[in-house]
């Protein structure tokens, strides 16, 4: 049985926001893994962590909002987007450790969950939400290793979120290189 491709429209629509959440996670992990542990300290931990879920929800906002994207999963999207805000604002204006931990597993579990919904729904009416099943476990084993290091310090707490933030980038990156090669990859016509 040959590989269903995605249509170049709909691939040329996503491409952007899969990119910009895989440079996100990207950028995010390689501040994780190359913050001095000496340095590191619930500030960092909070605001970096902040920053990139905060990012994170604007770019599966518009993968959400593409024109050929169902309505249907907005409010999905809207949920997850939402939720990573709220945590990302709690985590500036509460920068401790405890706080921290609690709200980036909770945007993740919450994402994580929605992703999964959206792939359990829509992947058949809307093809890269194929990608959603991996997405959505790796959020929910990110906000679980959170769950489990509450009694971690800051460096290792960085270290745990960045390692979620690996995963997530490895494969957003696979995704959005993949989407790039299918909009650019004509049309089959009349005469293919």
């Amino acid at each position: 049985m040959p590989a269903v491709k995605i249509p170049a429209t709909i691939a040329a629509e996503v491409a952007t926001p899969v990119m910009g959440r895989a440079a996100t996670a990207a950028g995010f992990a390689l501040l994780s893994i190359f913050w001095p542990a000496s340095s590191a300290n619930s500030q960092v931990l909070a605001y970096s962590l902040a920053a990139f879920m905060v990012i994170s929800a604007k770019f599966l906002w518009d993968y959400a909002s593409a024109p050929s994207a169902p309505k249907s999963v907005r409010g999905l999207y809207a949920g997850a987007a939402v939720a990573m805000i709220l945590a990302g604002l709690v985590m500036a204006f509460r920068p401790e450790n405890l706080v921290v931990a609690i709200a980036g597993a909770s945007a993740w579990i919450i994402a994580g969950v929605l992703e999964i919904v959206v792939f359990i729904r829509h992947r058949a009416g809307f093809l890269p939400f194929k990608d959603q099943l991996v997405t959505g476990f790796v959020s929910l084993g990110a906000g679980a290793s959170l769950l489990m290091g509450l009694q971690l310090d800051a460096h290792a707490l960085l270290g745990l979120a960045g390692g979620g933030a690996i995963i997530l980038a490895v494969f957003e990156l696979i995704s959005a290189f993949g989407l790039r090669h299918a909009a650019k990859e004509p049309e089959p016509g009349l005469w293919s």
